[in-house]
C-alpha cells in the first residue's frame, strides 16, 4: 500500500498527448545574410484526427540566431506545442554554408540530441535549405514523404543517388583516409532534382562532381547493378546506350617503395543495349564490347585523377592502406598522402553484351 501510495505522489515525467505535439520531419540549416548568425528551418507535420485524401498539410518556421540551439528555442516562443524530433529524417545544409564553413560544429549539436536519430539522412540544398524544405512536389501526400521515398530507395531506383546517414557522415569527418560526401538537392520548379555529389576536405566542400561523374562513382562505391552507359562515336555523337544487368568493381592497392604505387581496379559490367543511334549487327558484339571497355576505362580513370588532384578520396583507399600497415597512426595517414598524390591508376574493365536488341528475319536482315 505504502509502495502504491508513493506512486501517485510522483511528478509527471513530461509526456505530452499527440495533439500537443509537432512533428519535425525535416530540418534546414542556411547561412543567415546577418553576421555570425544561421538561418534554421524547421518543416512541421501537422497532427490531425482526420483523414483526409492528399492532404500534406505541413508547418514551415525560420529563425535566425548565433546557435542552433538558441534558433529552435526561439521557434518554440512562436508555436502553441511542443516540438518532436523523433521524425525527423532529412538534414538539409545549405550550399553557400556547406562551400564557406566549417560544418564540424553544427554537426555537433544534431550528434548531441538524442531525440534526432542518427540515421537521419543527410544532404546539400541548392540553392538554399529553405527552398528545398517549402517544395512541393507533385503527388506528395505527407510532408517531405518525396525526400523519404527518394533516399531510401522505397520509390525511385537510379544510379544518380548516394543517400548519406547522419552518422556516416560525422563517422568520417573524423576518420583518416576517406573524405565525406553528401547528395545535392536541388529544387527546379517545384521540383526536387538529385543526381550529384560534393566531397568535402575538412569539413568544407571540395569538389562537385558532375552528373555522369556521381553515375560512376556511384557504380565503384556502392553495390548497385543498374547503370546506363553511353558509348559514342569517333565524333563524340552518340552510339548506343549500354543499360547494365550485373556490376562488379573491387580494387587493389599496390605499394612500392622504389616504383610509383598503383592503384588496380577491375570491373566487370553485364547487359544489353537498351538505346540505338545507328545500326548495330550481332556479329560484331565483340567489337561493341571493346569499344565500350575502352571508353568506360577512360571515363573512369578521369574521374579518379580528378578525385586525386583535388586531394580528395571518397572510396576511401587510405583506409585500405592503413589497414595493410602497422606503425602510428600519424605517420601512416603522413606517407599516404606522400603516395596518393604520385598514385597511378589502373583500370581492367570486362565488358558482357548480351544481345544488341535487334530481331532478323531468316535472311538475316533485321526486321
Amino acid at each position: 500500500m505504502t509502495i502504491v501510495l508513493l506512486l501517485f505522489l510522483t511528478s509527471g515525467c513530461g509526456y505530452k498527448d499527440i495533439d500537443k505535439r509537432f512533428f519535425v520531419v525535416s530540418i534546414g540549416v542556411d547561412k543567415s545574410k546577418e553576421e555570425n548568425k544561421y538561418d534554421v528551418t524547421l518543416k512541421l507535420a501537422v497532427p490531425s484526427n482526420e483523414s483526409k485524401s492528399g492532404s500534406d498539410e505541413a508547418k514551415i518556421i525560420t529563425e535566425s540566431a548565433q546557435s542552433i540551439s538558441e534558433a529552435v528555442r526561439l521557434m518554440k516562443s512562436k508555436v502553441d506545442k511542443e516540438f518532436d524530433f523523433s521524425h525527423a529524417k532529412v538534414i538539409v545544409f545549405g550550399e553557400e554554408l556547406a562551400k564557406g564553413e566549417d560544418l564540424e560544429h553544427i554537426f555537433d549539436w544534431f550528434e548531441r540530441r538524442r531525440d534526432i536519430k542518427d540515421i537521419a539522412w543527410a544532404a546539400i540544398g541548392s540553392p538554399t535549405a529553405l527552398e528545398v524544405l517549402e517544395a512541393k512536389p507533385v503527388g506528395e501526400r505527407i510532408p517531405s514523404n518525396s525526400l523519404f521515398l527518394t533516399f531510401s530507395s522505397a520509390g525511385t531506383e537510379t544510379p544518380y543517388i548516394h543517400t548519406v546517414y547522419l552518422f556516416d557522415f560525422t563517422r568520417k569527418q573524423v576518420e583518416r583516409g576517406v573524405s565525406p560526401i553528401l547528395p545535392i538537392i536541388k529544387t527546379e520548379e517545384n521540383e526536387l532534382a538529385i543526381n550529384t555529389i560534393s566531397i568535402f576536405s575538412n569539413m568544407k566542400v571540395a569538389l562537385v562532381l558532375e552528373k555522369e561523374q556521381t553515375k560512376f562513382l556511384n557504380m565503384l562505391m556502392v553495390h548497385v547493378s543498374k547503370f546506363d552507359i553511353r558509348v559514342d562515336n569517333e565524333d563524340n555523337s552518340p552510339y548506343f546506350i549500354f543499360s547494365t544487368d550485373n556490376v562488379k568493381a573491387n580494387y587493389d592497392l599496390i605499394v612500392n617503395e622504389k616504383s610509383p604505387s598503383k592503384i588496380s581496379y577491375k570491373i566487370k559490367v553485364n547487359g544489353v543495349v537498351e538505346e540505338a543511334f545507328d545500326d548495330l549487327e550481332d556479329t560484331k558484339i565483340k567489337e561493341y564490347e571493346k569499344l565500350l571497355e575502352k571508353q568506360l576505362e577512360s571515363k573512369i580513370l578521369d574521374l579518379l585523377m580528378q578525385l586525386q588532384k583535388e586531394k580528395v578520396d571518397p572510396i576511401g583507399f587510405g583506409l585500405k592502406y592503413r589497414a595493410m600497415n602497422k606503425g602510428k597512426e600519424s605517420e601512416k595517414i603522413e606517407t599516404w598522402n606522400n603516395i596518393y598524390s604520385n598514385l597511378e591508376f589502373d583500370i581492367n574493365v570486362t565488358a558482357e553484351m548480351d544481345h544488341v536488341g535487334v530481331i532478323h528475319d531468316e535472311e538475316e536482315l533485321p526486321e
